[in-house]
């Protein structure tokens, strides 16, 4: 199953990139051809800053009514459904997410193709494991086939694709996971590599960048603390346009076609700013770009990305933050070339290393950075000052907040997320991932009789009744014991709410298992957990038993 995920998701990133290139040619030269193109000399005069407004615009009518899922990065949503869902995507996201993706970056939108062929792979691996009914174990593993592969075809980044899904999606190493992520990847670039090339991402032959000397690691040191700040800065802006977006009160079409306008109009003057972006970093690695192109660049390309995710495109952040990574560095090794000639390589070792930084600050995924970054370049000079500046930008990242880029959106859906290995499972699931709802549980009222109840208990043999109103608002719960008890100690017409126990330790549909069980030494309900709707409104949304817990816990097995 992993290669046939593996070849799939390779093919996929092959056609998402030529049917990118085919919208494009149509649109900007009227022709039949499959091959990207820049939008840089692009020949539409004023009339471009219309095209990412009709690219978004198509973008938000598939999204909205086709398949909701598929507006926005795709990794998050891919997170969501492995934390969630149990690893389930449905098959339709594969279409829409195609479309509405080349649509949005082929006319202009300011996003990656990478987050997109991420949900796309990795959505072909769930369909794949749903079709043969699959444990939801197994089924997550194939997802994170899909995107080790789709990250490795898009990049032609083997390694990189199996740290990227290791570190973002699985976020597991093992042997099970470990070994089908391997293999997809291999497969995915084998086909890449067949009718793409293996030439890397990066073309810097003749330009050998090197460590001057180890004094230049001061400088190295500097930039990861900038980058750091950067990818926090950028995360935020990217979340308060989608705040402001979502509170200006238009009709979605209106809301994208206004977008798109935004977008053209910054792309009208800062050209770079269009799709993909990979075709403006030439020059910045190469040390020929002006420092003051290379400066606006970077609040412009924030602006830009912002914006097309919230009018409704869809797009990947990932070489977005490449982008940025790259204007960042080149601006900052500008200046310290200017400053300490004599100590400091060209400004385009700066502006390679800070790409990888600013995506290891913005996703935290810092592991995946360094890797996909020297697969990129296949340059092993800047190896050093590379996994230094990356480790310095995700630890100050780190402290400046405790949310990536992925994991705030998730946050916002109410989906906690943590990205580290060996992550305790009843730390990320929620009481309301396990409990047994409130309309399946057999309850007592607070006038039933005992010997009610004891009829009840007879028939269903439950341990536990929570004592709820007509209102379904928990007043108290009694147990097998106290109902034992009580018919051999009491009339049996005695009324439940005369005997039953208060509630007093309860939990709430959002905190973790993790939270429940610290509860467990204290509560005098024992193994038996009240969800409640909050603190002022009791009312009674399920309840969690040990054995629910204990069937979460081996799932991780």
């Amino acid at each position: 199953m992993a290669i046939v995920v593996g070849i799939l998701a390779g093919y996929a990133s092959i056609g998402f990139r030529g049917l990118i290139g085919l919208i494009q040619n149509i649109s900007l030269n009227g022709k039949i051809k499959f091959d990207m193109i820049s939008m840089l000399d692009h020949g539409y005069g004023w009339g471009i800053i219309f095209l990412p407004a009709i690219g978004i615009s198509i973008s938000a009518i598939l999204v909205h009514y086709f398949a909701k899922e598929a507006k926005g990065h795709g990794v998050p949503e891919v997170i969501d459904a492995v934390l969630t869902r149990g690893g389930v995507l449905r098959s339709r996201v594969i279409a829409v997410k195609t479309l509405a993706s080349s649509m949005t970056i082929a006319l202009g939108g300011s996003a990656g193709r990478e987050g997109p062929i991420v949900q796309i792979g990795s959505a072909m691996g769930s369909v794949l494991g749903q079709f043969f009914k699959l444990k939801p174990k197994i089924l997550k593993i194939l997802v994170g086939c899909g995107a080790a592969a789709a990250i490795a075809a898009s990049f032609n980044t083997p390694v990189g694709g199996v740290i990227f899904a290791i570190e973002v999606i699985v976020l597991e190493f093992k042997t099970r996971s470990f070994v089908p992520l391997v293999i997809a990847a291999v497969m995915a670039t084998v086909i890449s590599r067949v009718h793409i090339g293996n030439d890397p991402a990066f073309d810097l032959r003749g330009f050998n960048y090197v460590l001057t000397s180890p004094v230049e690691l001061i400088f190295y040191v500097g930039l990861g603390i900038i980058c750091g700040f950067t990818g926090v800065f950028f995360t935020k802006i990217i979340y308060g346009l989608e705040d402001f977006f979502d509170y200006v009160k238009v009709h979605f079409i209106a809301k994208a076609a206004l977008g798109g306008l935004l977008v053209g109009v910054l792309g009208y003057f800062y050209p770079e700013v269009f799709g993909v972006g990979y075709d403006s970093l030439e020059k910045i690695l190469r040390s020929e770009a002006p420092i003051n192109r290379m400066l606006s660049l970077v609040g412009v390309k924030m602006l830009a990305v912002g914006i097309t995710l919230a009018a409704g495109g869809s797009g990947g952040v990932f070489s977005p933050s490449l982008f940025i990574g790259a204007m960042v560095g080149g601006s900052y090794g500008y200046l310290i070339n200017k400053i300490f000639p004599g100590y400091s390589e060209f400004f385009g070792a700066y502006a390679l290393v800070a790409m990888a930084a600013l995506f290891a600050a913005s996703c935290r995924a810092t592991f995946t950075a360094i890797v996909i970054l020297f697969e990129m370049t296949l340059d092993y000079e800047l190896i050093l000052p590379l996994m230094l500046v990356c480790v310095i930008a995700d630890q100050v990242a780190t402290v400046l907040s405790r949310d990536s880029i992925y994991s705030l959106k998730l946050k916002r859906k109410g989906v906690t997320y943590r990205s580290d290995l060996g992550i305790n499972i009843l730390a990320v699931t929620k009481a309301r991932d396990i409990m047994t709802e409130t309309k399946k549980i057999i309850f007592a009222t607070p006038k039933m009789s005992v010997k009610n109840c004891y009829q009840q208990l007879l028939k269903t043999g439950h341990p536990i009744f929570p004592v709820l109103d007509e209102a379904q608002i928990l007043l108290g719960f009694i147990t097998s014991a106290d109902i034992h008890r009580e018919m051999h100690d009491t009339h049996p017409d005695t009324e439940i709410i005369e005997v039953m126990q208060t509630a007093l330790h309860t939990v709430y549909p959002n905190n973790s298992i993790l939270d429940v069980l610290k509860l467990a030494d204290t509560s005098i309900e024992g193994s038996h957990f009240f969800v409640i709707e909050s603190k002022q409104v009791r009312r009674l949304h399920g309840i969690i038993s040990g054995r629910d817990v204990a069937r979460i816990a081996s799932a991780d097995e």
